[in-house]
């Protein structure tokens, strides 16, 4: 159990479970209060809902495996010699890794990870300083307090000077810049990034910046590195102080709503009224027919009429 606000290196089951000294609220937790509800909240915090379970995607996930060896190297994996998961010894180290908060990893996969990680080191190397994910250590740990609130954020590397902070994210999509940034906003990742920020100045006073180093895993494995604009952080930040107030009047009454219990009413989106207005272009302009082979545009005279 964590007491103070610091910075703090923990392995992954520890920060899952959360070590802080009452429920505590994670970037996740926040986009889910913003996202869905805090009824969604409840359910997937670990010190809340007493049946919570951690969900881990046994597949094999190339990222999520680059995203272990990249940042902590070798120790960030376990390589099981078997061909695959289905003798009773594969399936126990399986287990054992994922306790131990690593990701397992079949031998004969061990080369597409080490490619990934490959392309990853030489286009970094590339880059403009300070070098994303050098010069700092990884899966470092912030707790502190927001009004007594307490909150937690693991990052993927805090720099040495403490002045940035890098989050290391794969996809079988692209990660061109300006398309990735169009899908950043949707998954929340602007909610996480304001957190993470939100969260090193709590704890040692210093502004920072906040980078995404975004990798297709695929070949060649390419990659950017992304960050929020002004404007765009500004807004995160008010998403942010947002969740921080409904969830300290959540945790506070212990009432954790879902969606409205009253009916809510769609309006038909400026999407929708294009489309089907192009639609019914066509068809009063009688490039549509109907079963007799007269122009739609007729009937709907006759019906007028």
């Amino acid at each position: 159990m964590i007491t103070q606000p610091g910075i703090y290196t923990l392995d992954a089951a520890a920060y899952h479970a959360d070590p802080c000294p009452a429920p505590s609220l994670s970037s996740s937790i926040a986009r889910e209060l913003l996202a869905s509800s805090a009824l969604h909240a409840w359910f997937a915090h670990p010190r809340l809902n007493p049946a919570y379970q951690r969900e881990e995607d046994t597949d094999f996930d190339l990222g999520r495996a680059a995203h272990a060896y990249i940042l902590e190297g070798e120790s960030g994996c376990v390589i099981v010699n078997e061909k695959d998961w289905k003798k009773d010894v594969a399936k126990t180290a399986k287990k054992a890794a994922y306790a131990a908060g690593k990701i397992p990893l079949l031998a004969h996969r061990w080369d597409d990870v080490q490619a990934m990680a490959l392309a990853a080191t030489r286009q970094l190397g590339a880059h403009e300083d300070p070098r994303p994910l050098a010069g700092g250590k990884p899966e470092q740990t912030l707790v502190w307090q927001e009004d007594g609130a307490w909150c937690r954020a693991r990052l993927d590397w805090l720099h040495d000077d403490r002045k940035s902070i890098e989050d290391y994210k794969s996809t079988g999509a692209s990660a061109n810049p300006e398309v990735w940034s169009r899908t950043l906003f949707g998954a929340g990742h602007d909610i996480q990034a304001a957190f993470y920020l939100r969260g090193l100045k709590a704890v040692t006073g210093l502004e920072a910046t906040f980078r995404f180093v975004v990798q297709e895993n695929f070949a060649p494995y390419a990659l950017s590195v992304i960050g929020l604009a002004p404007d765009a952080l500004a807004l995160a930040e008010r998403k942010v102080a947002y969740a921080l107030v409904l969830w300290r009047h959540c945790l506070t009454l212990d009432t954790w709503p879902g969606y409205p219990t009253q009916t809510c009413w769609a309006s038909a989106p400026p999407w929708e009224e294009a489309r089907w207005g192009e639609q019914e272009y066509r068809m009063q302009s009688g490039a549509a027919t109907v079963d007799d082979g007269r122009p739609i545009s007729d009937q709907l005279f006759e019906e007028k009429t």
